[in-house]
């Protein structure tokens, strides 16, 4: 993979994690970015440097590669919470609209990281699960005896979040040790392995980060190429789908680092489906292209591509238009494409 300079932010998200976490993050921890610097787009921070006809070294190095999805998680979570507090404040920013749009769009890019990247450790567990209680609704939230009237469209949300935050059946992470009798700061006694509710700051209030406003004015105005993206697309999922087909042939006995390759190939793609999803489109050029995007992944369903990537996708979509609405899209970029059902 080919080495570039790291922003501070991007070195935060990339930097390697065992399965034994860290000690948490002070709750007033935020990213650092110059004041002559947008926000990094995450994906874009992690994908870049593969280039446009990645190696194949390269993509078994991407497949096995650890960023910290749980720092990815927390990060995803105190963006969304800022969003909520600069939207309401009292004599907040003139622009607190667009303020909130980029905090928004930056909360759904780790999002899209933490969802569509596989589980290979109790950390990513951690994250996923943290994050999909953190977003919800996402669990059985419903009291028993109470009657079933969640809307046809409530209920396929949950289960396309739920399906994109599944950490398999039978991952079952051990629970923190319960408090013995000589055990005192039972107050902070952690309630799960990963609960982002015990690294940030309480919702509501005034707004909390120190990053300019300028700084996400400029990132909700900003956006990526969005036919590069769409080609990047279409390239990976054919690269994954030949790599597959040669791990299947075990040509050479490198059926396993052909079969990595594919799958760093497979993340790519989605990953960047979701990218393209996030953003707004900023013309009518755009608006195809996102267009050919979600018809694409969405003929994916009759493929054996892992379900967590492609509900993924479809949850990205959901959540993304709440912001495009905030940012002031209309009617007809506002659309929610005629997904085939997965779940």
């Amino acid at each position: 993979m080919q080495s570039r300079w790291l922003s501070p932010t991007e070195k935060h998200i990339m930097s390697k994690n065992d399965d034994q976490g860290r000690p948490p993050p002070p709750k007033t921890t935020t990213p650092a970015v110059r004041e002559e610097e947008r926000f990094p787009d995450p994906i874009e921070a992690l994908t870049s440097g593969l280039g446009d006809d990645p190696a194949l070294g390269d993509l078994i190095a991407f497949r096995q590669s650890r960023p910290d999805l749980k720092e990815a998680a927390r990060m995803s979570r105190q963006f969304n919470n800022e969003a909520h507090r600069v939207a309401y404040a009292v004599g907040g920013h003139p622009q607190a609209t667009t303020v909130a749009s980029g905090l928004g769009l930056a909360a759904l890019l780790f999002d899209s990281l933490v969802s569509v990247w596989p589980v290979d450790s109790l950390d990513e567990v951690d994250a996923k699960l943290a994050l999909a209680r953190a977003r919800g609704p996402f669990g059985t939230d419903q009291e028993a005896d109470y009657v079933a009237s969640l809307e046809p469209a409530t209920a396929r949300r949950i289960r396309l979040m739920r399906a994109a935050f599944h950490v398999g059946e039978l991952t079952v992470p051990p629970a923190p040790p319960a408090p013995s009798l000589d055990d005192r700061n039972l107050a902070a006694w952690p309630r799960l392995r990963y609960d982002l509710r015990d690294l940030l700051p309480l919702r509501g209030g005034q707004p909390v980060l120190t990053i300019a406003p300028e700084s996400w004015i400029a990132f909700a105005r900003s956006g990526p190429d969005f036919g590069g993206l769409r080609d990047r697309i279409v390239r990976m999922l054919a690269t994954a789908e030949r790599l597959f087909e040669l791990a299947r042939a075990n040509e050479d006995g490198k059926s396993r680092e052909l079969r990595l390759a594919a799958e760093g190939a497979q993340m790519l793609a989605y990953l960047t489906a979701c990218q393209a999803m996030v953003w707004q489109a900023r013309s009518k050029a755009d608006l195809d292209v996102k267009r050919d995007v979600a018809r694409i992944i969405n003929d994916r369903a009759c493929r054996p591509d892992p379900l967590h990537q492609q509900a993924a996708v479809r949850h990205i979509v959901d959540e993304a238009i709440w912001v495009h609405r905030r940012l002031g899209l209309s009617e007809p970029a506002l659309f929610t494409p005629d997904w085939t059902e997965i779940v």
